[in-house]
């Protein structure tokens, strides 16, 4: 490959790593005090932002960690709320997210436990959308 081909492909890359670093900062973001459990995975407490991807899953991402996406992602409205909102279903001392509410995408359900005692609700921010 020739330095023009190079000087290309580096552009390239360039544009796509910005460009996702863009659409992950617009993610809007959430403090979750407690371990939970999310498509099957326990995650620790910290702050995760969420966003629906582009083939409609929820996506859940820890800051500066990996990705979790929820591939039963089913939407249940487009009713706007202010902040983002995770609601956990309570099992014992666990919790299990099950549903997500995103400002200007709707809300979703991504996961229900059987023999829940009680729900969790953690609110974002409120966010300009």
């Amino acid at each position: 490959m020739n330095r023009r081909g190079i000087r290309t492909l580096a552009i390239v890359a360039a544009v796509i790593l910005a460009g996702a670093s863009w659409a992950r900062a617009q993610a809007p973001a959430v403090n979750i005090d407690f371990r939970f459990v999310a498509a099957g995975k326990t995650l620790n407490a910290g702050t995760y932002s969420v966003d629906v991807s582009p083939s409609g899953h929820v996506v859940l991402t820890a800051e500066g960690g990996d990705a979790v996406e929820f591939p039963d992602t089913r939407k249940l409205n487009d009713r706007n709320v202010d902040r983002p909102e995770l609601i956990f279903d309570v099992v014992g001392s666990a919790r299990f997210l099950s549903q997500v509410k995103l400002p200007g995408k709707g809300h979703f359900v991504v996961g229900r436990q059987e023999g829940a005692e009680g729900q969790e609700t953690v609110k974002g921010p409120k966010t300009g959308k």
